[in-house]
């Protein structure tokens, strides 16, 4: 039977276990109300962003009509249980939303954490998480916290590098060798008001493909085979939404036809296409600004890359294929990023379930009834803080499609063809896919002109070393 990771987020003295729905400071529990807990693991899943009241109205309220003082008691009342009176840990952004000013780290699953052992790298690695989580919220201690951890660091590191380890780099993930390995990426950034969210994620290796014994394996995927990252890089940590888009549609002028398709009879199987008609703005459902934009071809998600790399001086793209997969999968050689168990799927992934109007629906029963994706980061993230790599929004990369999978190359680098690439590759399934389609591993064929109601993209964005 398959065993749920156990989940906590620290930050600051507090402990947040998503498993047991409760808030704890050291070994007492704090009492919240669900929508206030609710409220707080969203704010402390998105620590340093701002999160709009728009997010906190469909995170906390799903299809319920509130006021804004359904949202204010409930600030109120996380301020007052954290002790957080001059307003430093959770800041309002006046008119706009709230921010989590914490660090926020998530504890090793203890089945895992048996399994790495609590050598000088974890070591490490926790002590370096506990200075940054001391001076983000006590700057008068700032000076004693480095001197203090600079000497502790040095005495690691020494009795690190005076043994003979297996692995030479400490920035480099085996997943191949370590199976369901964890890590807790460096801290996200932008690089301008309005650009996507990155995670950076280090160099590493991992199995790219399906077991022929895979629920949904198709021959496309190829079976397991070595893949190596040589070099790090930074991943959206969410697709690229509609505000995001217009943006860069507005400031390129670019021209953003009716030529996007979308399903019209949803009774049937196969779907019946209806005329391309419909466009980003007007996909064919409601659309809020934090969704992620589809009906969007490879070639307009190509001239998005393009206009970021100008903009930021930075050579932003497309993720290639391995890298892509590399972080959905984030450290797990399972179906999901999240194990086999496929009615856990529902708190992790949009997509067609059983609450959805298709008739290919399947796994779970969600909540959510209304049609078409959620807006990015509603639910669950991969162990690697990434949302949506399951479901939502079927993902353009920057590979060219080839059905042989054991052409793309193993060294994390797109596959191309001379010349245009007429076809292209989408991954993650989409909130119109069945549960068997949104697993880590499939891989689909688009024409790059195409524009689909269920196509988007997220960027990538390599880094040094």
């Amino acid at each position: 039977m398959h065993q749920a990771v156990h989940r906590i987020l620290q930050f600051d003295r507090f402990a947040l276990d998503l498993t047991r729905g409760c808030l704890r400071c050291g070994e007492e529990e704090v009492a919240l109300r669900p929508k206030a807990f609710e409220m707080l693991r969203y704010l402390a899943e998105n620590a340093g962003r701002l999160v709009s009241k728009q997010e906190l109205y469909q995170v906390v309220w799903p299809d319920v009509t509130v006021s804004d003082d359904s949202i204010t008691q409930c600030i109120r009342e996380l301020r007052d249980r954290l002790g957080d009176n001059d307003h430093s840990l959770i800041k309002t952004v006046s008119r706009r939303g709230y921010l989590l000013n914490a660090v926020v780290t998530a504890d090793i699953p203890d089945q895992v954490a048996v399994k790495r052992g609590t050598g000088p790298r974890q070591q490490a690695g926790i002590l370096q998480r506990v200075v940054m989580a001391l001076k983000a919220r006590r700057p008068a201690v700032r000076l004693a916290v480095t001197a203090a951890a600079g000497l502790l660091l040095g005495v690691f590191a020494i009795h690190l590098f005076s043994r003979r380890s297996p692995v030479t780099d400490v920035g480099h993930l085996s997943v191949a060798a370590h199976g369901g390995a964890v890590i807790v990426p460096r801290p996200g950034f932008r690089d301008c008001a309005d650009c996507p969210e990155m995670v950076p994620l280090p160099s590493g290796e991992f199995m790219m493909g399906s077991p022929t014994d895979e629920l949904g394996h198709l021959e496309v995927e190829g079976v397991p085979r070595r893949v190596i990252i040589a070099k790090p890089f930074a991943i959206g940590k969410f697709e690229v939404t509609v505000d995001q888009f217009s943006t860069f549609v507005a400031d390129t002028g670019m021209t953003a036809g009716n030529l996007c398709r979308q399903i019209t009879a949803f009774g049937r199987s196969p779907a019946v296409w209806g005329p391309p008609e419909a466009s980003f703005r007007t996909p064919g459902f409601e659309v809020t600004g934090s969704q992620p934009v589809v009906c969007v071809s490879w070639h307009e998600a190509q001239a998005y890359v393009a206009w970021l790399r100008r903009r930021t001086g930075k050579p932003y793209r497309l993720p290639t294929e391995a890298e892509w997969e590399y972080a959905a999968r984030a450290g797990t050689n399972t179906s999901y990023s999240f194990g086999d168990n496929v009615t856990e799927l529902c708190t992790y992934a949009r997509f067609a379930d059983l609450s959805s109007r298709y008739i290919w629906h399947d796994a779970c029963r969600s909540d959510t009834t209304t049609y078409g994706p959620l807006p990015v980061g509603s639910l669950k993230p991969n162990p690697w803080g990434l949302f949506d790599m399951h479901g939502n929004a079927w993902e353009w990369v920057e590979d060219c499609w080839t059905s042989t999978a054991a052409e793309i190359p193993t060294d994390g680098s797109a596959f191309v063809h001379p010349g245009n690439c007429e076809t292209g590759v989408v991954r993650g399934g989409s909130f119109a896919a069945g549960s068997r389609r949104v697993r880590s591993a499939v891989r689909q064929p688009v024409p790059t002109a195409t524009h689909n109601f269920n196509d988007g993209f997220r960027v990538a964005l390599p880094l040094s070393d």
